[in-house]
């Protein structure tokens, strides 16, 4: 990243921002518009100078958040440093056997576990294992991320089929019953799905929830859960736990585009921005833009960029494969989406608060809960 190119860039951001945030009754008669102007640079070096400070509106400092991502490479073995960050093994067991208890699986014992890492995601999980359920858990935090139970451990009814507005129903109890300890949220259903094409025939049923916060809800804060109805038994079940960070939000609308559009003309050399349009929402901080920024042919490749052909529709992972993580932070962003005159676009996340590009994406990003609304199967409020 350039940044130079990134510094000039935000102090143009800064200087609109100083200047929006003189109040009318702090420009008195006496005030001439040179020593404004004065007040003004002053106010900016004082937040320039510091190096690790963005914004500061008031007395409120707003620092920095954004980091180069790291790099990792796809390796299975945990370095000696990772594991003496993990729980250990009878930690681990024992929240594998106590949350047996707690589904219902009282005669159900932990018999078999593996510590590994997840490159994709780059954590570490130990895989657990009883007879009739797995259960995997977020190896540094203790955490539960997913239990899975296979239908042929049920004994399935006859009539297992029930209607749209049952399986609503029994969503909310079976969120209830399964959400974690402490989690006195608001949740929203997203999606509510069945795995055959009718009601009646369907023996597997999912629902998808987010955390609300107001009229905004946080993808990385998720629980989905699948149940075999009429006798509830539950199939699978998985938890998101990044938690939204509730950030303040000092950023404009125009702010953020003109921050966005002039990172894209720096980047996409290529295309010609034909419009722009920007909406507040709760994102994950991720490595796309500095991807694109820095590698942007390797980029637009795809996952494919990782992988090897094996065969004619195979493939597997490169040896040399890297990846790039960024830290976990979810925030309040705008969410700019730049459209380009091949009809393509890209979204940029700025964040509200401090206006630095934490993230983005391919494609239009603002569109996402409409496709799964939209999603013919998604049976969340359709009759």
């Amino acid at each position: 990243m350039d940044k130079q190119k990134q510094e000039k860039i935000m102090e143009r951001a800064r200087m609109k921002v100083a200047i929006s945030n003189f109040k009318e009754e702090d420009l008195t008669k006496d005030t001439s518009k040179n020593k404004m102007f004065k007040m003004v640079a002053t106010f900016v070096l004082a937040i320039g100078i510091t190096g690790g400070l963005v914004y500061a509106t008031g007395t409120a400092v707003y620092e920095k958040i954004w980091k180069e991502p790291e790099s990792y490479s796809a390796g299975q073995e945990l370095t000696e440093e990772e594991k003496a960050k993990c729980i250990s093994k009878e930690e681990a067991e024992k929240i594998g056997n106590d949350y047996l208890k707690k589904i219902g699986f009282d005669e159900e014992t932990i018999n078999n576990l593996g510590l590994e890492k997840n490159f994709f995601e780059n954590e570490n999980i130990w895989y657990l294992n009883s007879e009739k359920v797995t259960i995997t858990i977020d190896a540094e935090t203790g955490k539960i991320k997913s239990v899975g139970i296979p239908t042929w451990e049920y004994t399935i009814p006859e009539n297992y089929g029930i209607t749209r507005e049952e399986a609503r129903k029994t969503a909310w109890q079976l969120l209830e019953k399964y959400r974690p300890e402490g989690d006195t949220g608001d949740y929203k259903m997203v999606s509510l799905v069945r795995n055959m094409e009718t009601d009646k025939a369907s023996y597997i049923w999912y629902a998808t929830f987010q955390k609300q916060y107001g009229d905004l809800i946080n993808e990385e804060e998720e629980i989905k859960i699948g149940w075999v109805p009429t006798i509830n038994g539950l199939y699978c079940l998985s938890f998101t736990s990044n938690p939204y960070e509730n950030n303040e939000e000092k950023i404009t609308k125009e702010q953020a585009i003109e921050i966005a559009t002039q990172k894209d003309k720096e980047i996409e050399k290529n295309k010609t921005i034909t419009g722009t349009k920007a909406e507040i929402r709760i994102r994950q901080m991720n490595a796309q833009v500095y991807l694109r920024e820095n590698n942007k042919e390797e980029y637009e490749k795809g996952i494919l960029s990782y992988m090897e052909k094996t065969g004619e529709n195979t493939y597997k992972l490169k040896e040399d494969a890297v990846f790039y993580k960024t830290e976990e932070r979810v925030r309040k962003v705008w969410c700019v989406v730049v459209e380009y005159s091949d009809k393509t676009s890209y979204t940029y996340f700025v964040d509200c608060t401090t206006g630095e590009i934490i993230g983005g994406g391919m494609y239009d990003n603002l569109i996402t809960e409409e496709l799964i609304y939209d999603d013919q199967n998604n049976l969340i409020d359709k009759d």
